[in-house]
C-alpha cells in the first residue's frame, strides 16, 4: 500500500531550534562583538567580521587582514510532556471519528505514550573565516565563509512527540564577497552578495497503531505495535546580498544601518520511509502492497531579512558605549509548502511574526593592549504562542548577559574572548501537526493528526574565540 506521508521532516530543514538568534538564525557572527552582546555591531566591528555584520565597516581595515572565529555553544531543551495524542479526521465532516473498512470505528483519541522527559539540545560550534584586503584608501575588500543558520535537535526515539520530530540536523554555508567604498570622510557605503549552501538531515517516527488494530481483527490475533520512520536527506542553494552604512562622527564614535535581504533556497533531496517487515508480511498477506520507499522531494524554504540600525558612541577617553536596534522578517516565513513525488502538496502554516532584538553594550579600554567588554540583549521569538510552537523548534524570548576581552599582544594580532549566559523563558507546547497527513489508505477517508502538548526548560550558555591577524 503506497505510503504519501506529508514531507515533514523537509519542514524540518526550517523548523530547527537556533541556539543564538531567534527563529533558526545565527546572526551573530565572530567572537569580538560577543562581549557585548553584540550590540551596535554593524557600528563598532572594526576587522574583517564586518563583511558579516556591515560591510561598509570592511573601510576600516588598513591591511591585509585575516579574521578566524569559533563558538562553542551548548543548549539544553528539555521537554515534560502533559499529554500528547492522536486522532483521525473525517475528511468529508472534519470531525473526530471514522469507519475501517471491516465497519470498526478507529477515530477515537489516542495518547501516543512514551517519554514525557527528552532533552533535544546539543552543544556544537560554529565557524567563521573573514578575508579583507584593501585596494586603495577609499576601497576594501572583503569575503567571509560563514554559517548563517545551523542547529541540531535529536530526541529519544521513544518522546512524545516522535511523530513530528527525532533528529533534525541543519547546516548553513554562507560564502559572501563584499565591498566597502568610502565616499567622504564620514561616509562609507558597503554591498555584499551571499551564496548560501543549506543541507540538512531530519528524520521522524511514522505511526501505524490503527495497522495493527485492523490487522488484528483481520487476523484473530494479537499484533505488536512497532513504530516505521521517515527520513529526509537534502541541499540547495539561496542567493542574496547584504547593504551597509557607515557615518563617522567627529570626535570619535559611529552611527550604521546594515541591511541583509531575504532569500528563498530551494532544497532537493530524497524523503526514505521505512516500513517495518512484520507489517510489510501482514499486508502481504491481506493482498496488499507495504513496502519501505524513497521518493524525490523538494521544498522552498523562505528565510528572513534583517535590518539593524547601530551606534558606537565614545563616552569618556576609556569607556564607550554599543546600541543596536534590529528587526528580522521571520513573518515571511507563513508557511513550508513540500513537494514530494507523486504526492499532492504538503503545507504547513507557521503563523511566525516579525521579531525585534535591542542590544546594550559598554567597552573600557584598561590600556593600548586591553579591552574589557560587557552587554546585555533582548532577543524576540517570532513563534506566537504555544499552539504554533512546533516540538523541533523551542524557541522563547531569550536575554543576553555577556562579557569577554580584547587583547592585542603585537601590532599584528588581536585576540577576542566571549562568554555567554543566554537566559530563555519557559516554551509551552500545544502543537497539532496539521501538515502530518495520512496515507490515502482504502482503511480510512481521514487524516491523521498529532497533538504534542507539554513544556521546553530551555538554556544556553556560549563561549568564543577569536584570532586576527593583519599584515
Amino acid at each position: 500500500m503506497k505510503q504519501q506521508q506529508t514531507l515533514a521532516t523537509l519542514v524540518a530543514l526550517a523548523l530547527l531550534p537556533t541556539v543564538q538568534a531567534s527563529g533558526f538564525a545565527l546572526d551573530e557572527q565572530g567572537a569580538a562583538g560577543m562581549g557585548n552582546a553584540w550590540a551596535g555591531a554593524a557600528a563598532v566591528t572594526d576587522d574583517a567580521s564586518a563583511v558579516f555584520h556591515n560591510p561598509a565597516a570592511l573601510i576600516r581595515v588598513q591591511g591585509p587582514q585575516l579574521v578566524a572565529a569559533g563558538n562553542y555553544l551548548d543548549f539544553s531543551a528539555r521537554f515534560h510532556a502533559t499529554g500528547s495524542d492522536t486522532w483521525l479526521v473525517d475528511r468529508a465532516t472534519g470531525t473526530v471519528g471514522t469507519s475501517s473498512m471491516l465497519g470498526t470505528p478507529t477515530g477515537e483519541i489516542r495518547p501516543v505514550g512514551g517519554s514525557g522527559g527528552s532533552d533535544g539540545g546539543r552543544g556544537g560550534v560554529v565557524p567563521g573565516f573573514f578575508y579583507a584586503q584593501p585596494l586603495s584608501r577609499d576601497l576594501v575588500l572583503g569575503v567571509g565563509v560563514y554559517a548563517p543558520f545551523g542547529s541540531e535537535t535529536r530526541f529519544d526515539a521513544n518522546w512524545a512527540g516522535r511523530y513530528t520530530a527525532i533528529d533534525t540536523v541543519l547546516t548553513g554555508l554562507n560564502i559572501s564577497p563584499s565591498l566597502a567604498w568610502r565616499i567622504s570622510p564620514q561616509l562609507s557605503l558597503g554591498l555584499g552578495l551571499n551564496a548560501t549552501l543549506v543541507d540538512a538531515e531530519a528524520s521522524k517516527a511514522l505511526d501505524f497503531r490503527y495497522e495493527a488494530s485492523i490487522a488484528e481483527m483481520a487476523l484473530g490475533q494479537a499484533i505488536p505495535v512497532i513504530d516505521g520512520k521517515a527520513t529526509l536527506k537534502g541541499d540547495g542553494w539561496g542567493w542574496g546580498a547584504n547593504l551597509g552604512l557607515l557615518y563617522q562622527l567627529e570626535g570619535g564614535g559611529s552611527l550604521a544601518a546594515s541591511f541583509r535581504s531575504a532569500m528563498t533556497p530551494k532544497a532537493k533531496g530524497d524523503y526514505r520511509v521505512d516500513i517495518p517487515p512484520l507489517y510489510s508480511e501482514l499486508a502481504a498477506g491481506l493482498g496488499l502492497s507495504l513496502e519501505s520507499e524513497i521518493q524525490s522531494a523538494t521544498a522552498k524554504v523562505k528565510l528572513p531579512w534583517r535590518l539593524q540600525l547601530a551606534a558606537d558612541l565614545p563616552l569618556s577617553p576609556t569607556w564607550s558605549l554599543q546600541a543596536d536596534l534590529t528587526r528580522t522578517g521571520w513573518k515571511r516565513f507563513d508557511e513550508l509548502r513540500a513537494v514530494i513525488s507523486n504526492t499532492p502538496d504538503q503545507v504547513q502554516v507557521q503563523n511566525w511574526r516579525d521579531t525585534t532584538r535591542l542590544g546594550l553594550g559598554t567597552t573600557w579600554r584598561q590600556s593600548d593592549s586591553m579591552d574589557w567588554k560587557f552587554g546585555l540583549a533582548w532577543d524576540q521569538t517570532p513563534v506566537r504562542s504555544a499552539q504554533w510552537r512546533h516540538p523541533s523548534t523551542p524557541d522563547a524570548d531569550r536575554l543576553w548577559l555577556t562579557t569577554g576581552l580584547s587583547w592585542r599582544p603585537s601590532k599584528a594580532g588581536k585576540l577576542d574572548v566571549g562568554l555567554a549566559y543566554v537566559r530563555m523563558d519557559d516554551a509551552a507546547v500545544d502543537y497539532t501537526d496539521t501538515a502530518y497527513n495520512r496515507a490515502d489508505y482504502p482503511f480510512f477517508a481521514a487524516e491523521q493528526k498529532f497533538r504534542v502538548r507539554g513544556n521546553f526548560d530551555l538554556s544556553l550558555w556560549s563561549l568564543g574565540l577569536q584570532y586576527r591577524h593583519s599584515w
